[in-house]
C-alpha cells in the first residue's frame, strides 16, 4: 500500500520539482538573453554616441570653416568696395569731336563698350555726362550740336549693355567753354563730351 501510494505521490512531486526546475531554467535562459541584448543596445548606444560626438566635432570644424570664409568674403567685398570707389572718383573720360561733328571715333568707342561693361557689372556707379561744343556759330546750334553729341554717347553706351538709370546726361552747348573767344587749334578741347563717375550705396 505504501509503495502503491508513495508511486503516484512521488509521481507527482517529481514532476513538480521537473516544473520547478524547467521553470527556472526557462527563467535564467530569459535574464541571460535579456542581459545579451541590453549588453548589445549598450554597444550599439556606445556606437552612435561616438559617431554623434564625431558629427558634432565635424559639424563644429565646418561652422569654423564657414565662418572663416564668411569674414574672408566680407573682408574682399570691403576691399573691392574702396577700390571700386577709388577708382570711380578719379576717372574721367574725354570724348572729342572733329567741328560741327557728333561722330564717335573708334578708339572712343571702344572705351564705351568698357565703361559700359563696368557699370552693368556694378550698379552702385554712375556716370554723369557732360556735353560741350566750341563758342563759334549761334548759341542754339551749339547747344543742339551738343545734345547731339550727348545723344551719341548715352546711346552708346546703353547698346553696350548699361542701364539707362545710371547715366546722369547734361548738355552745356558753349556756356562751359575751357578756352572762349580763342580762334586757335585749342578749340578742339572745347568739342568734347566728358564722363566722370560717382559710387552710391
Amino acid at each position: 500500500i505504501g509503495g502503491l501510494a508513495g508511486g503516484p505521490i512521488g509521481a507527482i512531486i517529481g514532476g513538480s520539482m521537473g516544473v520547478m526546475t524547467g521553470h527556472q531554467q526557462t527563467k535564467t535562459d530569459t535574464i541571460n538573453m535579456q542581459q545579451q541584448s541590453i549588453s548589445e543596445l549598450e554597444q550599439e548606444l556606445s556606437q552612435t554616441m561616438n559617431k554623434l560626438s564625431q558629427s558634432q566635432k565635424e559639424t563644429q570644424l565646418s561652422a569654423t570653416k564657414i565662418n572663416k570664409l564668411e569674414d574672408e568674403q566680407q573682408q574682399f567685398h570691403q576691399q573691392h568696395r574702396e577700390q571700386l570707389m577709388q577708382f570711380a572718383n578719379g576717372y574721367q573720360f574725354d570724348i572729342y569731336f572733329m567741328t560741327n561733328s557728333d561722330v564717335i571715333t573708334t578708339h572712343a568707342q571702344q572705351g564705351l563698350v568698357n565703361l559700359a561693361q563696368l557699370l552693368k557689372s556694378n550698379q552702385h556707379i554712375t556716370a554723369q555726362i557732360e556735353a560741350h561744343s566750341d563758342w563759334r556759330g549761334s548759341n542754339d546750334a551749339n547747344c543742339l550740336l551738343a545734345k547731339q553729341r550727348l545723344s551719341a554717347v548715352t546711346d552708346q553706351l546703353v547698346q553696350a549693355g548699361s542701364q539707362s538709370e545710371q547715366l546722369l546726361a547734361t548738355s552745356y552747348g558753349e556756356h562751359a567753354n575751357i578756352n572762349q573767344d580763342s580762334w586757335g587749334d585749342e578749340l578742339f578741347y572745347d568739342r568734347r563730351v566728358t564722363i566722370t563717375l560717382s559710387y552710391f550705396e
